[in-house]
């Protein structure tokens, strides 16, 4: 007669504990993977600015005077003078919009065969003297926590070129496709930085990078 096996059942315990850690590491692996298969797009419009309104002209009237009335004998009255017209104010009329002077561009590469993209960005300043980088017909590979910078290395491949020549984080990339603006900081000495940079901070990877160059 065979003896019976004996299979050791998991703890109630280990149970419980192990379903939360499959959880976590399935929405992981979804927010990992998943924009890798995804493509998101955002159209946004060429920004523009309208400059101060000019001061409005301010025309003042001439005060008019009642003529006086015709005297008695021995009689004179004055006719009281008449205070002035309040001024008239010619309405205000906007100034026109001053086009945005672009600054710098360049066109974004390819880094290895996994991360690339297509299009180009700019940097204008606008008629209010602050500045945007725009991205045109941008095409990219998605991915995780994709983030827009400026490096100061022209070409950066890896995070520490990106990192090493100086670093401005921008903002989280809108969207993987598309025409998109991108505020920049005021007082920013754009002499100090030489590429547009689409980089993953959460695994410190650089998916495209755009050398900028004067125009």
């Amino acid at each position: 007669m065979m003896p019976k096996t004996s299979h050791r059942r998991m703890p109630p315990l280990l149970r419980w504990l192990a379903l939360p850690l499959l959880l976590a590491g399935l929405a992981f692996a979804w927010w990992t993977l998943s924009p890798l298969l995804l493509n998101t797009r955002v159209d946004e419009a060429f920004p523009t600015a309208i400059a101060a309104p000019t001061v409005a002209a301010v025309v003042v009237a001439a005060p008019t005077v009642a003529p006086a009335l015709p005297t008695a004998v021995a009689v004179v009255e004055v006719a009281p003078t008449v205070a002035p017209a309040p001024p008239t104010v010619a309405p205000v009329q906007p100034t026109a919009i001053a086009e945005p002077v672009a600054l710098v561009s360049g066109s974004f590469t390819r880094v290895d065969s996994l991360h690339a993209a297509e299009g180009t960005a700019a940097i204008y300043q606008l008629p209010d003297g602050s500045r945007v980088l725009r991205l045109e017909n941008f095409s990219a590979q998605n991915g995780p926590d994709l983030y827009v910078s400026l490096s100061g290395h022209p070409m950066p491949r890896s995070n520490a070129e990106t990192h090493d020549s100086g670093y401005v984080e921008l903002e989280r990339l809108k969207a993987n496709q598309g025409n998109q603006n991108y505020a920049l900081p005021a007082g920013l000495d754009l002499a100090a930085f030489k590429s547009v940079v689409i980089y993953c901070k959460a695994f410190s990877v650089v998916f495209s990078t755009a050398e900028l160059l004067g125009l």
